[in-house]
């Protein structure tokens, strides 16, 4: 892991953001002292699910809805 001051790293953010985009990290120090840590991000974000509607097809179907069911359990609690 680099390690850089604060000073370096405003002088050189791309350079250090090239390093992180490697997979390496960097650490940023102030007067000695760690105060940050650029990391590269676990996984790449997606868009969520890619296909809404195949996955809605495969979400089971509660009979009765389950929303109903909440509803029965709060009315019994009061």
């Amino acid at each position: 892991m680099r390690t850089v001051g604060v000073r370096e790293a405003r002088q050189n953010l791309s350079l250090l953001l090239d390093e992180v985009k490697k997979g390496r990290e960097v650490l940023i120090t102030e007067d000695g002292r760690p105060v940050a840590k650029l990391v590269p991000l676990d996984r790449p974000r997606t868009r969520g699910v890619p296909n809404l509607a195949a996955f809605r097809r495969r979400m089971p179907v509660f009979d009765p809805p389950l929303s109903a069911t909440m509803r029965e359990e709060r009315e019994d609690r009061a």
